[in-house]
């Protein structure tokens, strides 16, 4: 039998390993395991890391994701968080840290290894990579740089500022990216398997391929080859509507695709395998809310044989949400969807890598 870091090494090489690889992308959900609120865990980098062993010794997942919340990197900024007690914490949108396109040059560099919420993050990745690094693979996170100045902007403001200030984005983007860079060197140095980059602005669903080519393109082409001249490999996720295989991966040149949704030039899944199943690992696409919040435990095991079937043959597939599991789903749902790997999800001829 193989390790999970054997599982999901083979099969981000296009081979095929004993089973399928299973990461259900658990985050807030494992503070139930150990029993505390969402704020505490989203709070405290050693808490979330005990919660996260627990959760995986319980349900037995193929990986790791290092991540609290998409408002972390924003928080570091300056912009003011809200954490409910059990939910997830966001942005107050009504006290934005950019208030005008005048103020996306005034965001200040600092270190993120000083950051109180990116310190926590780096604390939790230390302590996993520790404790398990040697057989499970753990994968540190990156929210794009756009997506930082969506939270420290709204969204409306931020595409509305993309059309008419673009050059004032552009130094936002700038400076973001100068802090992205540095924290995505502090989380390889610690060893860690793969990063992962948060592009949801890259897709049909919010704005046009030449517009996220034009604005986020070259910054997150820069944080990619960065989390490559470390050693660790670039994984990228985008869990929106119709995402730019071709763009994201022309940009980034990322091992696996975490996604929602099939590609924005693809028909169905099927053809997604066929297209783009030699270029790039599929890790997906699971219905975090349909599925997995309000599915009974057969129809997730009914989901993965489905999934399983499209996307598997030949390596190249890791079975998992579209998004992160929700965080107040039974967590049941994990097991069975771990289950429905286990079940479908065995090669005849194992090859190891």
């Amino acid at each position: 039998m193989m390790t999970p870091l054997e599982r999901v090494g083979a099969a981000v090489q296009f081979q095929e390993p004993d089973r399928i690889p299973c990461i259900p992308l658990i985050g807030g959900a494992s503070r139930r395991v150990y029993g505390v609120t969402y704020a505490e865990w989203a709070q405290d980098g050693e808490l979330a890391a005990k919660c996260q062993m627990q959760a995986l010794e319980l349900i037995g997942y193929d990986g790791i994701t290092v991540f609290l919340d998409l408002a972390v990197e924003a928080a570091d900024f300056g912009q003011e968080v809200i954490y409910p007690m059990e939910s997830t914490p966001h942005p107050n949108y009504d006290k934005p840290v950019i208030k005008t396109p005048d103020d996306y040059s005034k965001l200040e560099r600092f270190d993120p290894t000083r950051g109180l919420r990116m310190r926590e993050v780096l604390r939790y990745a230390e302590i996993l990579m520790n404790e398990l690094g040697s057989t499970v693979p753990i994968m540190g996170l990156s929210y794009g740089p756009l997506g930082i100045l969506e939270m420290l902007r709204s969204a409306d403001k931020l595409f509305l500022d993309c059309i008419r200030h673009r050059e004032a984005v552009i130094q936002g983007l700038e400076i973001v990216t100068d802090v992205l860079v540095d924290f995505v060197k502090a989380q390889a140095k610690m060893g860690m398997h793969a990063i992962i980059l948060g592009t949801l602005f890259a897709s049909k669903s919010i704005m046009s391929k030449k517009l996220w080519m034009e604005t986020e393109g070259p910054f997150v082409r820069r944080l990619a080859a960065t989390i490559r001249e470390c050693g660790s490999m670039v994984v990228v996720h985008n869990c929106a509507k119709g995402p730019y295989f071709d763009a994201m991966i022309e940009t980034m040149h990322p091992e696996v695709l975490s996604i929602a949704h099939r590609a924005a030039d693809c028909r169905d899944w099927v053809e997604v395998k066929k297209k783009w199943g030699r270029e790039v690992c599929v890790y997906g696409y699971m219905d975090p809310i349909h599925t997995l919040y309000l599915g009974t435990s057969d129809q997730i095991k009914k989901e993965c044989k489905k999934e399983i079937e499209e996307l598997g043959q030949g390596g190249g597939f890791i079975l998992g949400p579209g998004c992160e599991f929700p965080s107040n789903a039974s967590l049941l749902n994990a097991v069975a969807m771990m289950d429905g790997a286990k079940l479908y999800g065995q090669y005849t001829e194992a090859r190891s890598i």
